[in-house]
């Protein structure tokens, strides 16, 4: 049986060290999946690997949209497998590592072929938010966990999809297959204490600031990208493109990065702790992670 190996964690918990880490012990190439770390230019706010490290361990799906397209998670699935069956076939261990858990329910488990009601019936529930909040947790209270309460985005697309299927989200899911179907799927997750956790946030926040977002966003927007660009709406760069835009202060900004950070990672926790099959390590456990991988040899 063929394997991947998913390195899974909150934001801040050191996914993107442990993977690195693995894929030269384990021979490996690490695939994104990382829904902003697609898009060229947004490098600060998405914490994206130094170029450095990817000519030395091959990372895949990282900038490989220049405009502002949005990247659905049926794409990211079919990318993603075609990208999986390559690397398998030079005798090289994909390894998947991001937090757009959706993405990778997608990749394992696959989506459901439900159309689009139509643009008026999209635009009416958004106009409707408070509704559109109460029917969400009514409906699905799992999907509501998975994308937060602040994703208007994704609570139409659960009204458009049970007003078409009679189904909601989290029942369509369970009933699709994934373009990798027959694969094994080694799904290792990065336990860390919330203080420290909470702790690396901040100091990852305050390091972005460092680096430079404000003037990644000022270049961004100078160089025609719109306001409505997906990445935007991301943690960090919708912050900064408040300040920027004189509507927050320095400091409210820093603040809201923070904040919002850390509900994000309260979220992502949740829906870790109801996905089946994630093994716990502490970040430090690499040999643990290679002797899962090698007592999971192919069938």
């Amino acid at each position: 049986m063929k394997k991947v190996l998913a390195i899974l964690g909150p934001t801040g918990s050191g996914k993107s060290d442990l993977s690195i880490e693995l894929a030269r012990r384990l021979n490996g190439e690490i695939i994104n999946c990382d829904s902003v770390q697609l898009y060229r230019g947004f490098d600060i706010g998405a914490d994206k690997v130094s170029h450095e490290i990817r000519q030395e361990v091959p990372h895949h799906l990282i900038d490989i949209i220049s405009n502002c397209r949005r990247f659905s998670a049926a794409e990211y699935a079919r990318v993603a497998s075609e990208k999986i069956k390559e690397i398998t076939s030079r005798g090289k261990l994909p390894i998947i590592v991001g937090g757009t858990f959706l993405y990778l329910r997608a990749l394992e488990k696959g989506l459901f072929p439900v159309g689009a009601a139509g643009e008026g019936f999209r635009h009416r529930w958004k106009e409707h938010t408070r509704e559109l909040w109460k029917r969400t947790m009514e409906l699905d209270p799992d999907y509501y966990v998975k994308i937060g309460g602040n994703d208007v985005r994704r609570m139409v697309r659960l009204m458009e999809v049970f007003y078409l299927s009679g189904k909601n989200m989290t029942e369509n899911f369970a009933l699709t297959r994934s373009p990798l179907e027959g694969w094994k799927f080694v799904k290792i997750g990065i336990k860390r204490d919330r203080n420290e956790l909470y702790k690396r946030i901040e100091e990852r926040t305050e390091e972005m600031f460092r680096k430079g977002i404000i003037e990644e966003v000022r270049k961004l927007l100078a160089l025609g990208y719109p306001e409505t660009c997906p990445p935007f709406e991301a943690i960090g760069y919708r912050e900064v493109l408040a300040f920027v835009k004189g509507e927050i202060s320095l400091d409210e900004a820093r603040r809201l990065v923070k904040k919002n950070t850390k509900e994000y990672a309260r979220r992502q926790l949740m829906w870790l702790r109801k996905e089946p099959g994630i093994i716990w390590i502490l970040p430090h456990e690499v040999d643990r992670v290679v002797e899962i991988m090698e007592k999971n040899g192919e069938d």
